[in-house]
């Protein structure tokens, strides 16, 4: 049995049959902390999906209230328990299963949330919450077995990361996981599908493919980036990248090692700032039309000197002020995106959805989403199920479109302008391509 914290994954005879994995977010009253959990928690879904080229995994276990061994076990605000649960299904879930049915008498476990309390009976607001997401669930039967075909994928590597953490250098903020899931955040605001893989699946089929911190390189992998970047692919990657092999022996010849050619740069020195450190980065007018002015780095700045690439940004201070800290190097049909620095939230939005936008990458609605809310989809090849979550305490309204569309869970026909209740969840079935 293999893990990610909560995921369970089963291997027989070598083929990775069944995929699931164990939600229980600590959701807060913050709306700020609740959006970024929420984006966090989209990201391990979309492992799971991941796992099996898109097919369909389980959502394991879950609780319908609280749980019982956090510092803090606060109970589901109205609303969540629903979002929360079909946040799982717009994923690639088809299964919302709990734990536990009925809470027990004794043992650690007795006061954890469960279907049915103490009481022994149904007339309960959690227990009416659950038979709410079963009738939902009732009415979604046409989304099983259904999955999505992202044009991005972020790479999270187990072996990758296990390698970083028991790397005696840098600093202890070294935060693989964390790193990833910053790059994710940005398509998942945006409202477009991404994958979550290691750096061993095909990368044939995306148009824009990140890997930051790709510390560990396994042999082939170089290569295949090359290969992904010579047909058209985009590739974006970042500081502490191509320093090790599968071995965990450092590569000679000078880092990022299988990924020097295809970046067209050479890593000298990382520099690795304490918490109260920061430098920035400077974008001229015009170098990188979409990205200006300055944005905050942290904790990692690489010093690199570019070989083929061209510089786009440079270090506003310390002695390395004015050297390369944003790339980008033609290969091929491709192009390749080098960050040096650790780059702040907002560095992140605004590159990704100026890529999003020079790609042509398919956002799942043609619109600005606001704050607090996100699109997901899945597809059976000529229906399009779009899911539209809420993840804040706020109303927020959401244009869909002047085409009339179905509303599975109300069966109204909606268009335009929508409201999304707080912490509510509207799912629409389109036509694909119309």
């Amino acid at each position: 049995m293999g893990t990610y914290p909560g995921l369970n994954y089963w291997k027989f005879a070598g083929k990775l049959d069944v995929v699931s994995w164990d939600n229980y977010p600590s959701w807060h009253d913050d709306s700020e902390k609740t959006w970024e959990l929420a984006s966090d928690i989209s990201f391990v879904h979309d492992i799971n999906r991941s796992l099996k080229g898109g097919k369909p995994f389980m959502l394991m276990e879950s609780t319908p209230s609280l749980v019982n061994w956090k510092p803090v076990n606060k109970l589901k605000r109205p609303g969540m328990h629903m979002l929360s649960s079909l946040q799982a299904v717009a994923h690639g879930s088809d299964t919302v299963q709990y734990f536990q049915w009925r809470k027990s008498r004794g043992a650690s476990e007795k006061l954890h949330g469960a279907v049915v309390d103490h009481c022994g009976h149904e007339h309960t607001r959690v227990f009416g919450d659950v038979a709410a997401v079963g009738a939902a669930l009732k009415k979604l039967d046409c989304i099983i077995g259904t999955t999505v075909h992202p044009e991005v994928a972020v790479i999270y590597d187990w072996e990758n990361r296990w390698a970083i953490d028991d790397a005696q250098g840098f600093s202890k903020m070294k935060d693989y996981e964390q790193t990833c899931k910053s790059h994710y955040r940005p398509f998942w605001k945006m409202g477009v599908p991404a994958d979550v893989i290691d750096m061993d699946c095909d990368f044939s089929g995306y148009k824009l493919l990140a890997a930051p911190m790709l510390y560990m390189v396994r042999p082939g992998v170089g290569e295949r980036i090359e290969d992904f970047v010579k047909k058209g692919g985009t590739f974006v990657t970042t500081y502490a990248s191509g320093y090790v092999d599968e071995n965990d022996l450092c590569f000679l010849g000078g880092f990022p090692g299988p990924l020097r050619k295809v970046t067209g740069i050479w890593a000298e020195e990382i520099d690795s700032l304490c918490e109260s450190d920061s430098n920035a980065i400077k974008v001229p007018d015009g170098s990188f039309p979409g990205l200006r002015g300055e944005y905050r780095a942290t904790d990692f700045c690489e010093l690199i000197h570019t070989e083929t690439a061209r510089t786009l940004g440079t270090y506003k201070e310390d002695f390395y002020a004015g050297r390369p800290a944003l790339t980008v190097n033609n290969f091929g049909k491709g192009r390749v995106y080098y960050m040096a620095a650790r780059f702040d939230e907002s560095f992140l939005q605004d590159f990704y959805s100026v890529l999003t936008g020079q790609l042509g990458l398919k956002r799942i609605l043609d619109t600005e989403l606001p704050d607090g809310v996100t699109a997901q989809m899945r597809t059976d090849g000529t229906k399009e199920y779009i899911f539209l979550m809420n993840f804040s305490e706020d109303s927020k309204t959401v244009d869909i479109g002047e085409r009339r569309t179905e509303e599975l869970l109300t069966g109204k026909s909606l268009s335009g302008s929508i409201l999304l209740k707080p912490y509510g969840v509207t799912i629409l079935e389109r036509t694909e391509g119309k």
